[in-house]
């Protein structure tokens, strides 16, 4: 397997470079040591990348599962901090190197989207603001998603793609909605990714921007 070309450990690793960046805001004791921590994590993650392990032996690769429990025990101590959108960026990239061996579990890949996780829920309510929707949506869970699109409305199911969080004149967006209905609520497999790859193409773009 070519893991210095896999978008899970590509995206892991600029995943890191922004919690780096983000962590000097986050209102967190003990900043120094977190960070120092994450500077641990690009390493163990160099060595993962560089491996050309299958992928059985990255699962039970010792700096692989350095590199996820590092990123469980940072998330658990940021869950004390303030909850800001510093805080969101942090939490994001940090769930998403927790949830790495689900993710890796997907075997080989070939697109970029097939690295991500995506969620199809019913919008609950929305409200306007500025010209956008924030849409609340039940998952099984809460999320929101702020869109600029009428067409997502209270009652409907939609899918999400769970990006890096962005914010909207105050309010956090956790995803994209995408124009594709899989009616149920909850996580998407790879499989039902993959029924609905002609609607990902801006999720693609997205994603290919945040990798340059």
């Amino acid at each position: 397997m070519d893991t210095s070309k896999d978008f899970r450990l590509m995206l892991t690793e600029k995943g890191l470079k922004e919690l780096e960046r983000v962590m000097n805001a986050v209102k967190v004791q003990r900043r120094r040591d977190l960070i120092k921590k994450i500077k641990e994590m690009e390493n163990d993650l160099q060595i993962v990348k560089w491996s050309y392990l299958d992928l059985n032996e990255i699962l039970n690769f010792e700096s692989f599962i350095k590199l996820v429990d590092t990123a469980k025990e940072l998330r658990e101590i940021l869950s004390k901090a303030e909850k800001d959108f510093n805080w969101k960026v942090a939490d994001y990239w940090l769930e998403y190197i927790e949830k790495l061996p689900e993710l890796m579990k997907r075997g080989e890949i070939s697109k970029s989207y097939e690295a991500i996780r995506f969620f199809s829920g019913v919008i609950t309510n929305r409200k306007s603001i500025d010209g956008l929707w924030f849409c609340n949506v039940d998952c099984g869970f809460k999320i929101n998603v702020v869109t600029n699109s009428e067409k997502f409305k209270p009652n409907d199911y939609v899918v999400i793609a769970y990006l890096p969080p962005k914010e909207f004149s105050g309010h956090i967006s956790e995803g994209m909605f995408v124009d594709a209905k899989v009616g149920k609520k909850g996580e998407l497999g790879l499989g039902e990714i993959r029924t609905i790859a002609d609607k990902l193409g801006e999720v693609e773009a997205i994603l290919i921007e945040i990798l340059k």
